[in-house]
């Protein structure tokens, strides 16, 4: 059973209480949501407190800002897939706080609506206000971005938003460990900045990459510069998972991150289940692969099982349809 409260992404930032406390839809807070009892387990400052303290006010949401585009190059144009890698030029607070491994923000054209928002991984930052994002191209909105994000244009940004990795307080505690990324096709955006993560906190890490439907391997430059050791797979007609199989067997990991599809994190779990491993990875990490159009949890495309998954942090099992095991 889904328990009735779960860690927020945005507790005790700066953007907490948000509007969701307003409408007594709290993530974290079931007081807030009417209980008469608190269950929320957070050991920060306490929402309830901060919303009734401050006369029930919320906190203003992330501010919408202009960026420049740097730079621009193709990653892959193969008649199956098309996607592009671009730097933009952002304000230093957005490029500050969007360090945390799962950090995305919302792209969108001038002119548009807000409709046209596409939550987009973020690849890297740099201190001189940058970040490096990888767009695919599927539909409308990113087709509008495609034809945006040209060099010298502008676009607008939103962000960061931290969710983009399910499980993330796992890595917090074990980041320092033995730890396995998998990732291939567009799920390899967020791993160079799980890779620094790990790197930068002492940890041994491993990333295993695949080209996926884009037939492009395009992190090798960041994770060379990171010095993360990392493994280009070839496609393979079972989806490389002996090959999973084999990592796991005779490593000593004590995390396994998959970055990807759905159906990749399933497909590893299910591995991870039937096969006779001498050793299982004990934790287990996965991308979100929820689908987001407001990332505030206003609009509802992100509910899991009645809860906002754009906001709350998922620590449990991954299961098909992404429904955490409690």
């Amino acid at each position: 059973m889904l328990k009735s409260s779960w860690p927020c992404f945005d507790a005790g930032s700066d953007y907490c209480p948000c509007i969701l406390a307003h409408f007594g839809q709290c993530v974290s807070c079931s007081m807030l949501r009417g209980d008469v009892r608190c269950d929320c387990g957070w050991n920060g400052i306490c929402v309830y407190d901060e919303f009734t303290r401050n006369r029930q006010s919320v906190k203003p949401g992330r501010q919408e800002i202009v960026a420049i585009v740097i730079e621009r190059k193709e990653i892959a144009n193969n008649g199956n897939c098309r996607a592009f890698w671009s730097r933009l030029s952002v304000t230093p607070n957005l490029a500050r706080w969007s360090v945390f491994p799962g950090s995305f923000v919302l792209l969108r054209p001038r002119g548009t609506r807000e409709a046209f928002n596409v939550p987009i991984s973020i690849m890297e930052t740099s201190e001189d206000g940058a970040l490096e994002i990888a767009v695919e191209v599927q539909g409308i909105k990113t087709t509008a971005l495609e034809q945006a994000l040209q060099v010298k244009q502008e676009v607008l940004a939103t962000g960061p938003f931290w969710s983009g990795l399910q499980g993330y307080s796992l890595l917090t505690h074990l980041g320092a460990k033995n730890i396995l990324v998998i990732t291939k096709g567009m799920g390899q955006a967020p791993v160079p900045l799980i890779a620094r993560y790990i790197v930068h906190r002492g940890g041994n890490v491993k990333i295993m990459v695949g080209p996926g439907k884009l037939g492009q391997v395009f992190i090798t430059e960041n994770l060379q510069k990171l010095k993360a050791p990392f493994e280009v797979l070839p496609k393979a007609t079972d989806h490389n998972l002996e090959r999973y199989k084999q990592e796991i067997e005779t490593g000593n990991y004590d995390l396994l991150i998959s970055a990807g599809s759905s159906l990749q994190h399933q497909g590893i779990l299910e591995l991870l289940a039937k096969s006779s491993l001498h050793r299982k990875v004990p934790h287990f990490l996965w991308t979100s692969p929820l689908r987001m159009t407001c990332a505030e949890g206003i609009c509802g495309s992100c509910l899991v099982s009645g809860f906002r998954g754009c906001k709350a942090q998922f620590d449990g099992n991954f299961k098909s349809g992404f429904e955490p095991n409690n």
